[in-house]
């Protein structure tokens, strides 16, 4: 699977830290006079990455991934992500998604802090410079 990333969103929370690459910008307010299909027609093809900390030691921490495809999500057990400049990996046992970047310093940067956070050493993280 392929994408071609136009909005990319980056959020490292106390409860865990989540990075979406999607191929159609963030509508924000303007979903408040649509239909919810015309939502769901407007979300165009994503990959969602979310690590999920519990605040209970108990609780299991998971990494969890979903894409445009029903096919490619759940929980991320065996798999890597390597990050370039402008290309972000994530190859599963089922199969690789490849997501064209274009991120701006700071955001390259970001992802470079929060990727280790997501895989929490759970998976293969490959940065290549």
């Amino acid at each position: 699977m392929k994408l071609n990333c136009i909005d990319l969103s980056i959020s490292d929370e106390e409860l865990g830290c989540q990075v979406t690459f999607a191929e159609k910008k963030r509508l924000g307010e303007e979903t408040a006079d649509m239909t919810v299909q015309e939502i769901i027609d407007s979300t165009g093809k994503y990959l969602l990455i979310q690590r999920s900390c519990s605040d209970y030691e108990d609780d299991i921490e998971f990494i969890y991934y979903e894409t445009h495809d029903e096919e490619f999500a759940g929980e991320l057990v065996d798999y890597e992500m390597v990050l370039s400049p402008d290309c972000f990996e994530l190859n599963l046992s089922n199969g690789k998604i490849e997501v064209s970047i274009r991120p701006t310093d700071r955001e390259y940067s970001e992802l470079k802090k929060v990727l280790p956070l997501l895989t929490n050493k759970s998976g293969k993280l490959n940065i290549k410079e």
